[in-house]
């Protein structure tokens, strides 16, 4: 992570994989707690943990490790859209350059969606990878689980959410 003016290069993560993976679950690029920690959702206002423990009816992980094996559970993979992003002060990121989600994704064949952690980022990147798979894979639209997306209480997320775990 390099400072720039009022911004910060950020190289993102590797794919978080698990055994057989189903579901892609892609955010836009780490922030600044997940970079420090060197861990995806590590920022305590983020709701994606505590979502994920409560759709997989499991208690909510207290380390990374604990982390590792809920998305083992689901089948989850984390991923970001970006690579590399200048990440401004305000929250939105610019100059990036994406992943090969769609490389990715063949070479995981067990993988059959997608879900678009955000709104914004759906019209960012999600209608552009729903249109590269067609109907092959499903990319789902999904309310943001950061803090800043206070008007969304943890039951709702969990209920817009279920949809990417329905069979």
């Amino acid at each position: 992570m390099k400072k720039k003016n009022d911004s910060t290069i950020v190289e993102g993560f590797p794919p978080l994989m698990c055994h057989e993976p189903r579901v892609l679950i892609l955010g836009e690029i780490p922030g600044e707690k997940s970079i420090s920690a060197n861990e995806y959702y590590c920022d305590n206002r983020n709701r994606m943990w505590k979502m994920l423990a409560e759709l997989a009816t499991q208690k909510l992980p207290t380390n990374y490790s604990e982390k590792k094996v809920l998305l083992e559970h689901l089948h989850v993979v984390f991923w970001d859209y970006y690579q590399f992003g200048e990440q401004r002060t305000k929250g939105k990121v610019k100059g990036t350059i994406p992943n090969d989600i769609v490389g990715f994704v063949r070479k995981n064949p067990t993988i059959t969606k997608i879900a678009i952690n955000g709104y914004g980022n759906y019209k960012d990147f999600g209608e552009k990878l729903q249109n590269q798979f067609g109907q092959s894979i499903k990319v789902f639209r999904l309310p943001e689980t950061s803090g800043l997306n206070a008007s969304w209480t943890l039951e709702k997320l969990c209920q817009d959410w279920s949809v990417v775990f329905e069979l």
